[in-house]
């Protein structure tokens, strides 16, 4: 079944057009990236999943249905950067946020929900840090509480903004490792997504996005130099570094 459809999406700020005639499919329970130069609109597009922005053009569903009828499926942890962590609240409690969804409007967290957030910590490696003032948390820690929150909501469908940034590699292979356990119970992932070095054995899926979309599929037939350079031609950001990606002409690509 098709997890994700988004068709001839096309995404204004100002009325200057920031996404340009987006059409993809993503089939269920893969793990896919968003990758692009700085200003590709990979967030954008992101929000545009989540209803978060108007489109101008084009519709996007999700399990085949329109966000508001399956918005219980969808979990969406936004970059760390947008939240203010000063706020005063357990990492307990920003876990147990993940449930809210799920209770409906009079109901309290009971037994079972005090259950899942206490097993979603354990996830993450959290475990000990419930009690913890979310302000006392590294950057690693707080991304991490932030994937506690989500797998909180018991989610079939996971997008994740930048859940890489200024983590530490302890906490980077964490995540992947969360993040692919979710993968083999049948959830569907997608983040956006920086280096190019570990796209293909961090992800199965890779959509290639420079406010067009410039190519999407398996990461194995979507990394070539061919497309990169279609993606980040021309663009200062990064050329650097998908320069010598180009001249080496090997990205590792996960194993068949």
């Amino acid at each position: 079944m098709i997890a994700l459809e988004v068709h001839d999406v096309t995404v204004s700020y100002n009325r200057k057009p920031v996404l340009w005639d987006i059409d993809l499919s993503l089939p269920e329970g893969v793990m896919a990236a968003i990758i692009g130069p700085n200003g590709a609109g990979k967030s954008t597009l992101l929000k545009s999943i989540m209803g978060l922005l108007p489109l101008s053009s084009g519709y996007v569903r999700l399990f085949g249905q329109p966000l508001e009828a399956v918005r219980g499926r969808i979990a969406y942890v936004p970059q760390r950067e947008s939240v203010d962590w000063d706020f005063p609240a357990s990492v307990q409690d920003v876990v147990m946020m993940g449930r809210y969804g799920k209770l409906g409007v009079f109901r309290r967290p009971g037994a079972a929900d005090r259950a899942i957030v206490t097993q979603s910590l354990e996830q993450v490696g959290m475990g000990a840090f419930a009690k913890r003032q979310i302000s006392q948390l590294s950057g690693g820690q707080q991304q991490r509480v932030f994937l506690a929150r989500a797998l909180a909501q018991k989610a079939d469908f996971y997008i994740l903004d930048e859940p890489f940034a200024g983590v530490d590699a302890a906490t980077e292979q964490a995540i992947v490792s969360v993040l692919h356990e979710m993968r083999a119970a049948g959830k569907t992932v997608v983040a956006v997504h920086h280096d190019l070095q570990t796209a293909g054995t961090y992800f199965d899926w890779v959509m290639l996005l420079n406010l067009h979309l410039a190519a999407y599929g398996p990461a194995a037939e979507v990394l070539t130099p061919e497309n990169l350079q279609k993606t980040y031609g021309g663009r200062l950001t990064m050329l650097a570094q998908v320069g010598e990606q180009l001249h080496k002409q090997a990205f590792p690509l996960r194993e068949q």
